[in-house]
């Protein structure tokens, strides 16, 4: 079944990552009528008004939350809060919140569709910068009625309200199909079906694929994990009108330029966007930006890791979030470690080699999770068992009934509490609270060229590699992970990764 969610291998991952679930496909027929009027202006206004209500709304009710916070539950806590202007009065002035609405305008939050955590960055900005200028027309207007407390109270809701109710609305638009946009996929090939699942995997931003169009004889009539080949290329303007498709996606990367253009011609003007998925020679598109030079298309790569001054702000980032865990798991890691050693004998802790910043080898700590003689236990199990025999040869790791792995151990791994004492490897400088997977130095034939750019940073105790499966990604899969991260890396990205770690550790999903 496709995935819908993060790097949409893992059904668990799946759930964790998006706000929302599928709802069920209705393809028309191709020789459905086109739309009304009035349905297409509601499908191109309607959603935007929607979100502009709703975000009004969310501020209200942010306004309304910090002032019963600040009218009723601060006095009763200490008295020496006074008292506040009625709520009435705030209502007076609410044209301080129009600030909302242009900086969440200004950051296209109403015309193009973003993924959650993407929305939660451009929504921070947005409220950010709509708060200074409230405060700037407060002083200006000597509006003394407002408090300050209240507007930063105002400001630190909206960080977490207006992202969810945001969601809650796209998910109502979604059940009611007033959110979706039809679309045809040229290209049935390889190409196509990943732009398929990765479609499918981010169904929140609306997209749905009603069909694909492809020259190949053999495909035609057929379909593609449930979505039909409607017929050649050609043909595309019949589909478009009878199919009310918005947007067309062109998979066929090898296309040549002539080819191309014949094809963007049968269409243009009848959709309202084109998606070409280009063809960039075998690299991935992480960290991959557009330029227009005078008409020259130019394709921008990034490493934002082998910027000294980003390393030196995630640096000090790592310092001042691993003595704050620290502190508070430091306990806990004492208490695990003697449950260790009474559970199977041994030391409490395991020690590794690992490859870090540059190639360099480091002792990588964790508390030990398998027995002992763990190496004959692995080898009499491959040996009895084929069947994990090749799940060792695929992943390098036993999904299940690993024999080498304690009773303490299990638990251990299943909420990533072995990996804690990894926090000394941050504060030592070895390793950083978010990064690339530490990989073996044996693993450095496998990682091929990739090695030369993930190793450029830092390993990381978690990384996108642990929120979107962890083990149950491929060796190839984690390596264009942790390639991504090096290319993209942003302090936001650290701030999401650990936020989907924590519900990926709490829930258990994808360790073992």
């Amino acid at each position: 079944m496709p995935s819908r969610a993060g790097n949409c291998e893992n059904p668990a991952v799946r759930r964790a990552v998006d706000l929302t679930r599928p709802f069920p496909a209705r393809t028309p027929p191709p020789d459905a009528r086109p739309a009304r009027l009035p349905r297409l202006l509601w499908a191109t206004a309607g959603p935007t008004v929607a979100l502009l209500v709703t975000d009004w709304l969310a501020v209200l009710a942010c306004v309304a939350s910090a002032w019963m916070v600040r009218g009723f539950v601060l006095p009763a806590l200490a008295p020496s809060f006074g008292a506040l202007y009625p709520f009435r009065a705030y209502l007076v002035d609410l044209y301080f919140l129009l600030p909302w609405s242009v900086a969440l305008a200004q950051e296209r939050l109403y015309t193009r569709r973003r993924l959650f955590w993407d929305e939660v960055r451009y929504t921070t900005r947005g409220t950010s910068l709509a708060t200074v200028v409230a405060i700037f027309l407060i002083y200006a207007t000597k509006a003394t009625e407002v408090s300050r407390l209240l507007l930063a109270s105002v400001w630190f809701m909206s960080l977490a309200v207006i992202p969810l109710a945001r969601a809650g609305t796209k998910l109502l638009l979604l059940r009611l199909g007033w959110w979706e946009r039809r679309a045809l996929i040229l290209g049935a090939g390889a190409t196509g079906r990943k732009v398929l699942e990765r479609v499918r995997c981010h169904h929140i931003l609306g997209y749905r694929p009603v069909g694909f169009l492809d020259d190949d004889p053999g495909k035609q009539g057929n379909d593609v994990d449930g979505v039909p080949v409607l017929g050649p290329i050609a043909d595309i303007t019949k589909y478009v009108r009878g199919l009310a498709v918005r947007d067309v996606i062109i998979a066929m990367p090898r296309l040549a330029r002539p080819e191309l253009l014949r094809a963007v011609a049968r269409f243009e003007g009848t959709v309202e966007s084109v998606y070409l998925v280009p063809d960039v020679f075998g690299l991935t598109s992480a960290g991959v930006e557009t330029q227009d030079l005078d008409g020259t298309l130019l394709l921008h790569m990034r490493w934002n890791l082998a910027k000294p001054w980003s390393r030196v702000i995630k640096r000090a980032f790592d310092v001042v979030g691993a003595t704050l865990a620290g502190v508070v798991l430091f306990p806990l890691v004492l208490l695990a470690a003697v449950a260790v050693r009474f559970d199977s004998g041994g030391p409490a802790f395991f020690v590794q080699d690992r490859l870090g910043r540059g190639g360099r080898r480091f002792r990588c700590f964790k508390l030990r999770t398998m027995y002992p003689d763990a190496a004959g236990r692995l080898e009499a199990h491959l040996h009895e068992s084929p069947a994990a025999q090749i799940e060792w040869e695929r992943y390098a790791k036993l999904k299940s009934d690993d024999p080498r792995v304690t009773p303490i151990g299990r638990v251990l791994r299943r909420f990533s509490a072995d990996e804690w004492p990894q926090l000394y490897n941050v504060l030592h400088g070895d390793m950083s609270l978010v990064g690339p997977r530490p990989y073996l130095p044996g693993e450095r034939a496998q990682m091929g060229a990739l090695a030369q750019t993930i190793l450029k940073a830092q390993p990381g105790m978690t990384g996108l590699w642990q929120v979107s499966g962890r083990n149950e990604l491929s060796f190839d899969r984690r390596l264009q992970l942790d390639e991504y991260y090096v290319r993209n890396w942003s302090v936001w990205m650290d701030v999401v990764v650990l936020a989907k770690t924590v519900n990926s550790v709490v829930r258990g999903w994808g360790a073992y």
